[in-house]
Formats: C-alpha cells, sequence, structure tokens
C-alpha cells in the first residue's frame, strides 16, 4: 500500500508533459585525518582500520547488487594512504591459513620479528593478554582513545560488549580484558560479515552468533587468544578489497571515485586566510597565512596518488568540508580538475541570486571553466541525522517524497539534485537499524524501482556532463551550464569557515602553523616538486620530508576540535598532539637537511582543564557529572507562526539539525511564564561540555531558512557548581 501511494505522488508530480528528467547525485564522502606519529611511524588511532572494516568496504560493494544505482565515492588521500602503507602493505606478508582450523591467521611471531608497525590495537590483539604490562592496559581500556571508543548506538548491539564498559577499569579480569580487545574488532565488523552473508570471504558467523537483533559470542563461551589473531586477520582481508573493489566499481563506469587535496585541508584558508573576513565579517582572525603554493602542492600531491592507484585521473574533486572559493576553484582548474562539490548555503549567498539547488553551474576562472554541483543540505541532512532515529521502511518512504519535489515541472529542463555526506560516521547512530543496513539496502532498492518506472536516475556527475547512450542518458556540457558570476567563500558549515579559524584555540592553532612555515620558507630549502618521488640522497629525503609534514599539518582535522565548536568524544588531547608532533617534525627534517634552527616550545593550546573535564567523560567513564542548563529565547519581538527552536553541535540539541529541538512557551518543564513570548528549554550536559548553538524560528525539519543569524553561533562551557543551572538568556537574533 504504501509503495503505491508513493507511485500515486510520483504519477501525479509527472502528469503534466515535461520536458526534463531528475537525476539524482549521491556523494559518499570517506575520510579520516593523519594519525601517523612521525615520530615513531605508528598510527596514533585505529579509526581507518575499524571503518574499513565496517563501512569502507561495504557501501562501495553494495552497489555491486543494484546496478542502477550509480553514485559516487570520495576516498581521501590521507585515508588510502594509511589503509595501503600502514596496512595492506606492513601485514598482508603475514596473512596465511591455519593448519588446524582452516581460518585466517596472522603470523604474530613473524610481525612482531619485523619491527613494523600499524596502531598499537593490532599489536595488542596479536599479543597473549596474561602478559599485557600496565601501559598495555591503559592502551586498551583507559586511555582517551580505547577499545571503549564506539557509540552507545551501536555497542548496544553487542551486550556482552557492553557489560564489560560497565566494569571499572581495575576490576577487569584478562578474560574481560580478551573479550574486550576482541570485541573490539568484531564490533567493527559490517553485520554482513558476521552473519556470513557477505560476497567477500570474510565470515565471523562461527564467532558471534545473532539473537533479536543482537550479537553474542557464539554458544555462550569466552573468546581465546586464537579468535583475536582470527579477527585481525579477516581485517586484513578486508582491508585489501577496499582499493579494489573501488576499482572494479569505477572501471563498470557504475562509481565515479573522486579525491581530495592530499591532506584534506581547508584550501581557501592556505591560499589566503584573510578570506574569512568575507564571510565571517566579525571575526577576530589569526595573522594572515597565504601560501597559494601549498594549495597548489596539495591538489596535484592528491590527484598524483589517486592516479598511482586507481591508473587514471580523477575528474571531480570534493574539496575539504565543502570549503570552496574564487581562487580554490582556480587552482583545481588549473590542475584539469572538472567538477568540485559545494553547499546549497554558499549557492544562496552567491550571485546571480535565486539560483535553483537542483542544477550544476559553470565558475569562469583564469585557467578555465569548472562546474561546481551543490550540496541539497537539508536531504543530505535526513541521511545524516534523522534518518537514524526512524524506522527504515519510514525513512526510505520519506526521502522519495523529498525527491519527488524535485522532479522537473512542465517545460523544465532536467535537473541534478546532489546529496552528499559522510559514508562512515552516520551509520553507528541508527538506533532501529544496525549500521544502517536496512535502510541503505531498501533506498537502493527503491531508486532501482524509480529509474525502472522512468521517474528518477541515478547518476554521477561526470557520466551527467558527458551522457551515457548506453543509460539513455544525454550530454550536459559544462560550457552550458548557467553561470555563477560570484561565487561566495565558504563551507558545508555554515557557508564559512568559522569551524576552522576564528575562535581563540583555532587562531593560536594558525599562529604555530604560520611560523612553521615562515620558518620553512626562512631556511630556503626549495620546495620539492609535489609531482616528484623523494630524493634518494639525504639531504633530498630530509627536505622532502620537511615540506611534507608541513603539508600534514596543514590538515583541516587539528584546527576542527580547537574552539567550542567540535568535540572529539574522548577529548581533543590526541588531536593537539597529532597536530604538534608535524610542526616538530618539519624542525626535525630542517636540522637533517643541514639548517641551523631550534625547534620551538609549542605551549599547549587545550587548557589543563580543558582536557580535565573532557577527559573525565567521553569513552573513559560514563557517570560523568552533569549540570542542569536552561535555555531562555526572548522573542516578543518576534512573530512566532510555530515555535522558536534550538539547534547545536550536542545530540541533545538536535545535533546541528534545525527545527527538531522545540522550545516552550507554556510555564512547564522549566519554562518560567507561559505566553510571555521567552521560549524555554531545561536540558542535562556533562560538566565541562563546549556547546554551539543558535535558535530558529518556526521552519521544516532540517530547514535553515529562519536561523536567527547564518554566519556565527553562540557558545558557551558547561562550568557552574553544584547545584546551580546555567541559565543562558538570549535575544533572538541579538548576538552575544
Amino acid at each position: 500500500m504504501r509503495l503505491k501511494i508513493l507511485i500515486a505522488i510520483f504519477l501525479f508530480s509527472v502528469s503534466m508533459a515535461r520536458a526534463g528528467n531528475l537525476y539524482l547525485n549521491i556523494i559518499w564522502h570517506q575520510h579520516q585525518p593523519l594519525y601517523v606519529n612521525p615520530e615513531t611511524d605508528e598510527l596514533s588511532g585505529p579509526w581507518v582500520r575499524t571503518h574499513a572494516t565496517k563501512d569502507y568496504y561495504d557501501m562501495a560493494a553494495m552497489h555491486e547488487n543494484f546496478p542502477e544505482v550509480h553514485a559516487t565515492v570520495n576516498l581521501t588521500s590521507s585515508l588510502l594512504q594509511q589503509l595501503e602503507q600502514y596496512y595492506v602493505n606492513r601485514m598482508g606478508s603475514f596473512l596465511r591459513t591455519s593448519p588446524d582450523d582452516g581460518k585466517r591467521e596472522i603470523d604474530s611471531e613473524g610481525y612482531f620479528a619485523s619491527g613494523w608497525k600499524t596502531d598499537p590495537w593490532i599489536d595488542l590483539a596479536l599479543k597473549n593478554t596474561e602478559k599485557f604490562t600496565d601501559a598495555e592496559r591503559a592502551k586498551l581500556v583507559s586511555e582517551p582513545w580505547n577499545a571503549f571508543g564506539i557509540s552507545d548506538v551501536q555497542i548496544e548491539h553487542f551486550p556482552e560488549y557492553s557489560a564489560l564498559r560497565s566494569i571499572p577499569n581495575d576490576r577487569l579480569t584478562t578474560a574481560d580484558l580478551r573479550d574486550v580487545k576482541t570485541w573490539f574488532y568484531v564490533a567493527h565488523f559490517d553485520p554482513d560479515f558476521l552473519r556470513g552473508t557477505s560476497n567477500l570471504d570474510v565470515d565471523l558467523s562461527d564467532l558471534v552468533e545473532e539473537r533479536d537483533g543482537q550479537f553474542f559470542i557464539r554458544d555462550g563461551k569466552r573468546f581465546t587468544e586464537r579468535d583475536a589473531n582470527r579477527v585481525v586477520a579477516d581485517a586484513v582481508r578486508v582491508m585489501q578489497e577496499v582499493v579494489a573493489v573501488h576499482s572494479r566499481l569505477l572501471s563498470s563506469g557504475q562509481l565515479e571515485i573522486i579525491t581530495t587535496p592530499f591532506y584534506h585541508p581547508i584550501l581557501p584558508l592556505l591560499i589566503d586566510s584573510d578570506v574569512a573576513k568575507i564571510c565571517q565579517p566579525n571575526a577576530e582572525l589569526p595573522p594572515r597565512f597565504a601560501y597559494p603554493q601549498d594549495a597548489h602542492a596539495q591538489v596535484i600531491k592528491g590527484m598524483n596518488f589517486y592516479e598511482q592507484l586507481f591508473k587514471r585521473p580523477p575528474q571531480g574533486m570534493w574539496p575539504a568540508e565543502g570549503s570552496i572559493s574564487p581562487a580554490a576553484a582556480d587552482v583545481f582548474a588549473e590542475h584539469g580538475v572538472k567538477w568540485i562539490c559545494g553547499d546549497m548555503h554558499v549557492l544562496d549567498r552567491s550571485k546571480p541570486e535565486g539560483l535553483d539547488i537542483a542544477k550544476p553551474y559553470r565558475l569562469k576562472t583564469p585557467s578555465g571553466d569548472i562546474a561546481i554541483v551543490f550540496r541539497e543540505t537539508v536531504l543530505s541532512d535526513h541521511i545524516g541525522f534523522t534518518y537514524q532515529n526512524m524506522d527504515p521502511d519510514s525513512a526510505v518512504e520519506h526521502f522519495t517524497k523529498e525527491i519527488a519535489k524535485y522532479i522537473p515541472k512542465d517545460g523544465d529542463p532536467d535537473r541534478l539534485l546532489t546529496v552528499i555526506l559522510d559514508g562512515e560516521n552516520a551509520w553507528e547512530w541508527y538506533r532501529e537499524d544496525m549500521d544502517a543496513k536496512r535502510f541503505l539496502k531498501g533506498l537502493y532498492s527503491r531508486l532501482t524501482f524509480l529509474r525502472q518506472e522512468g521517474f528518477v536516475t541515478c547518476v554521477h556527475p561526470t557520466e551527467y556532463f558527458r551522457g551515457n547512450p548506453e543509460r539513455n542518458i544525454p550530454a550536459h556540457p559544462i560550457e552550458n551550464l548557467t553561470e555563477i558570476t560570484e561565487l561566495w567563500p565558504g563551507s558545508w558549515i555554515n557557508a564559512n569557515y568559522d569551524t576552522w579559524i576564528g575562535e581563540p584555540e583555532e587562531n593560536k592553532a594558525w599562529e604555530y602553523l604560520l611560523k612553521t612555515r615562515q620558518a620553512l620558507e626562512k631556511s630556503h630549502l626549495p620546495q620539492p616538486d609535489p609531482r616528484a618521488p623523494m630524493e634518494k640522497s639525504m639531504q633530498g629525503a630530509a627536505i622532502y620530508n620537511a615540506y611534507e609534514s608541513m603539508y600534514a599539518a596543514e590538515g583541516s582535522d587539528w584546527f576542527w576540535w580547537y574552539g567550542a565548536d567540535q568535540s572529539a568524544p574522548a577529548g581533543d588531547r590526541p588531536f593537539e598532539e597529532a597536530f604538534f608532533s608535524h610542526l616538530r617534525a618539519v624542525y626535525k627534517h630542517m636540522k637533517e637537511a643541514g639548517v641551523q634552527i631550534a625547534t620551538p616550545d609549542f605551549a599547549p593550546i587545550l587548557s589543563q582543564a580543558k582536557i580535565a573535564t573532557q577527559e573525565s567523560g567521553g569513552v573513559m567513564q560514563r557517570n560523568v557529572e552533569k549540570r542542569t542548563v536552561r535555555f531562555e529565547c526572548d522573542a516578543r519581538a518576534e512573530v512566532v507562526p510555530d515555535a522558536i527552536f534550538i539547534v547545536g553541535n550536542q545530540e541533545e540539541i538536535a545535533n546541528w539539525v534545525p527545527n527538531v529541538k522545540r522550545l516552550r512557551d507554556d510555564g512547564a518543564a522549566g519554562d518560567q511564564i507561559p505566553n510571555d513570548g521567552i521560549w524555554s528549554l531545561e536540558i542535562e550536559l556533562p560538566l565541562g561540555t563546549e556547546v554551539q548553538y543558535k535558535f530558529t524560528n518556526s521552519g521544516e525539519v532540517g530547514s535553515w531558512a529562519s536561523e536567527e543569524f547564518p554566519h556565527a553561533n553562540r557558545s558557551f562551557t558547561v562550568d557552574s557548581d553544584p547545584g546551580e543551572p546555567i541559565i543562558r538568556h538570549d535575544v533572538f537574533g541579538a548576538r552575544d
């Protein structure tokens, strides 16, 4: 019945004669920052591996079962470099079949004898738990990144794992620790591997059994050291296939694979950080950082690395965090990139005004024309945030109804609707649908049906621009696209760059980056050709590595976690340590190249108080102290058709999905006086939480049309005395 209703909706939408077709452009963005510690040549975090086994392979392989669903996957160079170099290459030679049980295993003696490093949790899994040192035990269960670093929603699918997390760390037995280290792998395998239903030859159904949507150790046993070794081996097997499955689908034409400037920098800010004055006119900015040559190097290196893996150049690029500007577009165009991506709020602020979000556009640059596709933010955020709390079938129906709104009307030309979101982080939060498997398979089934009925065709941008006669898709040449005459500089967050620059912590990080870059410039060490391999001479290698470390320090991820607008689940300290390690490496390699220079003492940017409050929560201790926060929004000067809503960076205030968390004006639940125009909400937040928020006035879920100000957020830190509520009294539309 539901399907018939949806068909009726489509038939009504297309009942009039129309000239155009609706094309759907889905882009899955896969990225991890550079976890390589240049001092130890080891990854400080396991997240490349955990997402490879849970997301990267399956998100591509799933398309093989839905050949009409053409899409795009963005694989960043920093992700692929770590995957291939530190896991596939370093562990592949130790992968073998056990003569005892016929299952895969790692030659652990050979691996440890080799001296190779991957990430510490590989070593823990392969080492006998009885021989753990105190430091290894801490690495497993109590350091900021540990084996309990898994979302609350995800761990609920593994009750025995969840039970271990509730045990005080000092009471965990050897058998408990063995289970913890094994569960850390098992819980990060795609459910198809756990069920034995994957097309890849990885089947863990003999280790775990599923009961009512949850997984348990089979036959009520405990994990063994052999089991721990085996899951490492199967993880390596999956990682070996990540590039292979993407290559296969790229060659078939079903997927377009793109990439990002190598270390995922905010390219417009590398070119000239003062560009933020346009989109953040009220922000305090750090001293100007302007090294466009580094922006060029990041793009060239990303393209070269891509071509080494996929044997062809990329046609498109996802600018890190959707961050674009006229100067950045020119850099892309100069190096042969045909199309890039932006966000609808950037399009809204570009000229000419009133451009249709469901179309690609052309931008003239000194290096030639480049196409830009713009993300339909509301629909993308529904997949990323809204649907995680919905029944998967209902979510598919909602998505179908939303895209039906974009079907061209009578006489309209073809439209290209673009949906872009992370292809990894969202799925672990799907409560009713483990890893979003039912939603994704249901969505692809529905899109296949809509293609067969002639309503919607899934394409990737190059297919749309060039055309595909085999699928009856006409060409839409870039030179024929409508021109954007003035491109607004901004990202896919707030249509500016305030997540990475403008807050005191972020600005201090930019000062450190500038100081290091200036030191490298003054050293007179020549900047290597980004197309060339590292020289074999000691000095040549040192110069190459000095610049490579500089590029790594320019990555967006270090700046993302600074400030109050974002906080890592386990605290920001590991990211600061990584950032500093790359800065120090620049000086180390300059010295190796013969430069007489001292390494500065980079004073911590994060305060000890902030570190202490962050690390008392997160994945280390779940019983963190909380405080009551009451938000009060004075909207007496506003016409409020429905209600005032709050949106911000915490789950309790809707994780940046607008018009979800409704405030009250009824005198109840913390609201003081009914119908007085002052809207209120009381919530509990952990002590030390950094909160970013703003208000919206009515509107549809996901729509930012009624936000009080588009280029900034309100912020504070939860730090009141026990028993004292924090009262945030704001006037709608009035800045702090």
